[in-house]
C-alpha cells in the first residue's frame, strides 16, 4: 500500500456549501437527477451483516501479520487487543487505537481487524466519528481478496500518512486501465497516481519495490483531506461493488441519507457524495473481465506505523522532521550510516523495502521513543485511532430467473 505524492487541501466556501472532496455539500438531494443509467445498482439493498455496540467485534478476526515493515506489533486477539489497550468499546463506539510500546525491538501495540465474513457484490458503510492521523501514523480502510495478492483485489477506501492527504485506489496484478472518460462520469477525479506510475493515468496494474513504478489506479475527487481534517469531520464511508463498477462515498454526518439509516439504502440517489469511481465494466476493452478482477472481498481497518511509506517520506514533511530526532537530510538522500555513539540524537529516512535499519529510521525511533524524550505516547493516545459507531453491509437479493416465453423474443 505504498503511496507517492501529496495534493494539498483547500476548503472553499460557496455560499452555505463547502467543496469536500471535490464535492459541493451544504445542499441535500442528488445533483445528477435522472433515472439511473444502465451501469447503475438494480435491486434494493438490505442489510446482511453489522458490527455495532457490545459485539462490535465479534464479526472481526484479529491479524498478527506486518507485511508493511513498520513499527508495529500487531496483536492476534480481541483479549490480547484488550490487554494491550488497543482495542475496546466505549459506550456504543468502537475504539482501535495504536498502544505502549512492545518488547520487541522497535515496535508499538497496534490493532489489525479483518471481517471474518466476505462479500463479492454489496454496498458496505461504515460511520467513522474520529480517524488516526499524525507523524508515523498510517491508518488504512480497504478490502482484500480472497486468494494471492494483488491477483484478488484491494481496494483502499482510506489511507494516508504523517501529514499528507488520503486517496482511493485499487490493485490488480491484471491488465487492467480504466477509461479515462468514464471514470470522470460525475465530476473530475485524476489519477492521484499518475505521478508515481511515470505519468500514466488510470492504470490499476501494482507492483511494489524500491524502484517499482505500478503503484495502482487513484481516480479522486479533489482536493484531497488530511488526516487530521478528515479527524475534525466525522461521516460515513461507503464502498460499492457490482459486477461492472466500484463507488466510494464519503457523506458528512449530518447529511447521512434517511434511506441509509432506515436499513434500505439506495446509493443511486447518492451521486454527489462519489468522491472516486472504478468504471471497469465500461473500460472492458482495456480491463478484460471486469466482474473478475475483484474476487470476494474482506474488509481490513489497521494502524500501521512507519513502514514502507511512512518512514520512506518522513522528510517530505515540514513537521514531521522536525519531531523525534535531528533529521540528516544529507544521510537521507546519500544513505550513509549514522553511528549511533557518535550522534545519538540523529536519523534519516529509511525506505525499508532497500534497507532493514530500523535503528537508523527517524520515524521509527520517533514512534517507539525509547527515552521518553519525545512524549510520543502521549501524542498517539490523543490522536492515532479509530472511533466507530457502526459497520454495515447490505447485499441485493439474486434475480429470479424464468424461462422465455414467446412474448419474449
Amino acid at each position: 500500500m505504498v503511496r507517492l505524492g501529496a495534493v494539498s487541501f483547500a476548503t472553499r466556501h460557496v455560499g452555505k456549501a463547502m467543496l469536500w472532496h471535490g464535492v459541493l455539500v451544504g445542499v441535500h438531494g442528488n445533483l445528477r437527477g435522472g433515472a439511473p443509467g444502465a451501469n447503475e445498482s438494480n435491486g434494493s439493498y438490505s442489510l446482511d451483516w453489522e458490527a455495532s455496540g457490545e459485539s462490535f467485534f465479534d464479526g472481526f478476526d484479529f491479524l498478527p501479520e506486518d507485511v508493511n515493515h513498520g513499527a508495529v506489533d500487531f496483536v492476534s486477539s480481541y483479549a490480547d487487543a484488550q490487554l494491550a489497550g488497543v482495542a475496546r468499546i466505549s459506550g456504543s463506539h468502537a475504539i482501535l487505537r495504536t498502544g505502549r510500546r512492545s518488547t520487541k525491538a522497535f515496535k508499538r501495540m497496534s490493532p489489525k481487524i479483518a471481517t471474518k465474513k466476505s462479500w463479492k457484490h454489496f454496498l458496505a458503510a461504515v460511520h467513522f466519528k474520529h480517524l488516526p492521523w499524525g507523524c508515523g501514523v498510517w491508518p488504512s480502510f480497504f478490502t482484500l481478496g480472497e486468494g494471492k495478492w494483488p491477483a484478488a483485489g484491494e481496494m483502499d477506501i482510506l489511507e494516508y500518512v504523517n501529514d499528507g492527504t488520503s486517496m482511493t485506489s485499487f490493485h490488480t496484478s491484471k491488465e487492467c486501465r480504466l477509461d479515462e472518460a468514464k471514470v470522470n462520469k460525475y465530476r473530475s477525479m485524476p489519477d492521484a497516481n499518475s505521478k508515481g506510475n511515470d505519468n500514466s493515468n488510470y492504470n490499476c496494474l501494482t507492483t511494489y519495490c524500491a524502484t517499482c513504478k505500478s503503484l495502482g489506479c487513484a481516480p479522486n475527487a479533489m482536493p484531497l483531506l488530511t488526516g487530521q481534517q478528515m479527524a475534525d469531520r466525522p461521516g460515513v464511508f461507503a464502498m460499492e461493488r457490482t459486477a461492472s463498477f466500484t463507488k466510494i462515498f464519503f457523506i458528512p454526518s449530518w447529511a447521512i441519507p434517511a434511506d441509509l439509516d432506515a436499513g434500505r439504502p439506495t446509493p443511486e440517489a447518492w451521486d454527489q457524495w462519489i468522491i472516486s469511481y472504478y468504471p471497469f465494466g465500461d473500460s472492458e476493452s482495456t480491463c478484460p473481465e471486469p466482474d473478475d478482477i475483484m474476487a470476494k472481498q474482506r474488509f481490513v481497518l489497521q494502524i500501521e506505523l512507519c513502514g514502507d511509506w511512512a518512514s520512506k517520506v518522513w522528510g517530505d514533511s515540514a513537521v514531521c522532521s522536525r519531531m523525534g530526532p535531528f533529521f540528516d537530510e544529507t544521510a537521507t538522500k546519500d544513505k550513509t550510516f549514522i553511528n549511533s555513539t557518535l550522534s545519538p540524537k540523529r536519523c534519516r529516512a529509511v525506505d525499508p523495502l532497500a534497507e532493514n535499519v530500523p535503528e537508523q529510521d527517524c520515524c521509527h525511533q520517533f514512534i517507539t521513543d525509547a527515552d521518553g524524550d519525545y512524549r510520543s505516547a502521549q501524542y498517539l493516545h490523543e490522536n492515532a485511532f479509530f472511533k466507530i459507531a457502526w459497520f454495515k453491509v447490505f447485499t441485493t437479493a439474486s434475480p429470479i430467473l424464468r424461462p422465455l416465453n414467446a412474448s419474449d423474443l
